[in-house]
């Protein structure tokens, strides 16, 4: 029993370490998610969120690191209460990170800012003359019309400059054929497959603390109740 204990006792000293880690590249991630949105684009509202996302990556992140720290001194103090409330609250931040991540795939997938609907709508309106929120986006996101550059023959306009590389659409091999939904979901996919991917791997392992902690504190009262029973 008491090397079971020892050895239940390193296993959730490492997992707790490991979700440590993965507290500190989430942090990272969140802090890299707010530099990586330019001025420009946060004076033209191109933010679509990030800034409120990467804030709850940061403030996830730390209680994940707190969270392993009061693990280990759950451990340290051999208390049973203590570690009780560390299987808890990984159950709680497992539960938090797979809403999370779930929401985040299903924007990433399906979501559209109201903006860029609004461009959408602007250009199937024959009688919308001029520029559009839609224009904005395809000179961010190097994209024209909805689902292509077609789009604008379709409908008897021509491609706006900001259709072409530079605004210059004096070079027809400057036009940029792909739509702009797609794009902007291809941007939301790159931004979001990293917090993914260390959500997923945060998760198991936070699973993995959960029911190590149940094991260790039965091993804890099993070896205790066997010391008083001797005694």
């Amino acid at each position: 029993m008491y090397c079971s204990t020892r050895l239940l006792r390193y296993v959730l000293c490492v997992i707790s370490g490991i979700c440590a880690l993965g507290g500190c590249l989430l942090i990272w991630y969140g802090a890299w998610l707010l530099e990586s949105l330019s001025e420009e684009h946060r004076i033209m509202g191109l933010d679509h969120g990030e800034d409120l996302a990467a804030s709850l990556c940061i403030l996830l992140g730390t209680v994940i690191i707190v969270a392993s720290i009061f693990g280990s001194v759950a451990m340290a103090k051999d208390s049973k209460t203590l570690l009780i409330c560390y299987a808890v609250l990984l159950v709680l931040l497992l539960i938090v990170q797979f809403v999370m991540v779930s929401i985040s795939y299903a924007a990433s997938r399906e979501s559209l800012p109201d903006s860029l609907r609004q461009g959408f709508d602007d250009l199937w309106d024959l009688q919308h003359d001029g520029n559009s929120t839609l224009n904005t986006y395809e000179a961010w996101l190097h994209c024209c019309g909805r689902n292509s550059a077609e789009d604008y023959l379709h409908l008897d306009k021509m491609p706006p400059p900001s259709c072409c590389l530079d605004q210059d659409c004096s070079n027809i091999l400057g036009l940029f054929m792909d739509g702009c939904e797609n794009k902007f979901k291809e941007y939301v996919s790159g931004k979001t497959a990293n917090f993914h991917t260390l959500s997923w791997f945060l998760i198991l392992f936070e699973f993995a603390g959960s029911v190590t902690t149940c094991y260790l504190v039965d091993s804890i009262r099993n070896h205790r109740d066997r010391i008083r029973f001797y005694n």
